[in-house]
């Protein structure tokens, strides 16, 4: 190899080795280059940035946490520190659909003191409480009056037009029995109704009405409207085999047909 091919081949070398950059650990003496705690560090930029930020937090308000041992005071401490007021009448606990009453809201006041709870913290909690109850009180409302609404469509597809005549002869029957309708007016079964607008419930005191009779009821005389299971009875008897309604020429036909159409009406 000629002295001119050797000196163009190490100026080469010198200038890929002058283009290749030195790693940020590599410049480091060697003693440092293993430090587990530089490895995160690209450059001497970001060692700084993180040096400049531990000397601030040296400065800081630090809050030491209390031992496995430490008692209710030592704890009371700390949440001070954190925020926590010296009495749960400092929270102000405003919610915005009032599902928590006064008692509650007070209630809650003294769970959040007793967690060691800071104002802010207190108040989303308070929130969130408000909001689910909020939500779980609507989902409640709305079951029940999914309930209402199917127990009223069967007894109306049972009883057709004698509907609120059964219903008065049902209210009047349980003011007479019970007194009072405060107890199924009160009483909230499974499904959120309440027991006095369960259809059997119902049934059982208009049974009861039709049993001992309407003048042993208190109240108001009701006007009575059939129902379709006694349309259907007599428009059975109306009908029967040998009766006028089967003979044209009987003098009470037409009174015959005219009766079963009327009772058709109630079905």
């Amino acid at each position: 190899m000629s002295e001119e091919t050797t000196s163009e081949t190490g100026s080469q070398e010198v200038a890929t080795s002058a283009a290749a950059p030195i790693g940020f650990l590599d410049s480091l003496p060697e003693d440092l280059r293993a430090e587990p705690t530089l490895r995160n560090f690209v450059d001497a930029t970001s060692l700084a940035k993180s040096y400049v930020h531990a000397q601030r937090m040296i400065g800081a308000d630090k809050v030491p946490l209390p031992g496995k041992s430490a008692t209710d005071d030592e704890w009371r401490a700390v949440y001070r520190k954190l925020g926590a007021p010296d009495d749960p009448k400092a929270y102000d606990i405003s919610v915005g659909k009032g599902v928590l009453g006064d008692n509650e809201a007070s209630m809650f006041r003294d769970a959040a003191f007793d967690a060691g709870l800071n104002p802010r913290q207190a108040e989303r909690m308070a929130k969130f409480i408000d909001q689910t109850l909020d939500s779980a009180r609507t989902g409640h409302e709305q079951k029940y009056e999914e309930a209402k609404y199917n127990g009223e469509q069967q007894l109306r597809q049972e009883w057709g037009k004698a509907f609120d005549s059964q219903v008065q002869l049902a209210y009047k029957a349980a003011t007479t029995f019970l007194g009072d309708t405060s107890l199924l007016d009160s009483v909230e079964l499974s499904d959120g109704r309440l027991l006095g607008d369960h259809p059997e419930v119902v049934k059982m005191f208009a049974k009861l009405a039709a049993e001992i009779g309407e003048d042993r009821l208190v109240g108001d005389t009701t006007e009575m409207v059939m129902t379709p299971a006694e349309a259907q009875r007599q428009i059975a008897d109306v009908t029967r085999q040998g009766t006028p309604y089967w003979d044209k020429f009987h003098p009470e036909h037409a009174k015959y047909v005219e009766e079963a159409l009327r009772l058709r009406d109630y079905m």
